[in-house]
């Protein structure tokens, strides 16, 4: 797998643009939490304007995968775009993200992330990648898990744990924040696991 994370600067309005005006250059965009298929997730706080995000998909044979992980803040569009591995953050590949409208955004890489050529095309200027919002979500962030195995709990104050848990490389939508607890879903292949579970098992995040 190759996780890397994305950092970049995206805009947010409360009044809706025109179809015109939300493509140009100067202008501030709606960004929508959800999920955007193709195994891409946004989430949007919109009391600290933070965007944070999370892709990962693998190719038909499953020979590869592509993992990456998005932080933003607001501003213009189009965004400048940084990309990076979250234990190597130093390891960084630039890049452009659009807002096309809300719920609609392309993404455009200077290079490719080790994988990512054999699963989505990032680094294509005629052709970047494109996401378009399949069903909204409440979330205020996107977190990936770190830990080999993150437990779910029915609430902070649970002294067991569930049965069921995630492991790392996988990411979750968070809706509510807790000292040292986190309140997500997790979209598996067939169903919504929601619950809390501890913040250590995730990486940083906005």
């Amino acid at each position: 797998m190759t996780l890397c994370i994305v950092g970049m600067s995206l805009a947010m309005t409360a009044s809706a643009q025109n179809s015109g005006s939300a493509k140009a250059a100067a202008t501030l965009s709606t960004v929508v939490s959800g999920d955007y298929g193709d195994g891409m997730l946004l989430a949007a706080d919109p009391a600290t304007h933070a965007v944070t995000g999370y892709f990962s998909q693998n190719n038909i044979n499953g020979q590869f995968s592509c993992i990456f992980y998005l932080v933003a803040k607001t501003g213009p569009a189009p965004i400048p775009v940084t990309t990076y591995f979250p234990d190597t953050p130093d390891e960084k590949i630039k890049g452009t993200l659009f807002l096309e409208a809300p719920g609609q955004f392309k993404i455009r890489l200077s290079s490719e992330h080790g994988g990512c050529w054999n699963v989505m095309h990032f680094a294509d200027d005629a052709y970047p990648a494109e996401f378009t919002l399949v069903k909204q979500y409440p979330w205020l962030s996107i977190a990936v898990i770190k830990s080999e195995r993150a437990y779910f709990f029915d609430t902070p104050a649970s002294a067991q744990h569930r049965k069921a848990y995630i492991v790392a490389g996988d990411g979750v939508g968070v809706r509510a924040v807790k000292p040292g607890w986190l309140q997500v879903d997790f979209l598996g292949e067939h169903a919504t696991t929601s619950g809390w579970i501890r913040q250590d098992d995730v990486y940083p995040f906005e």
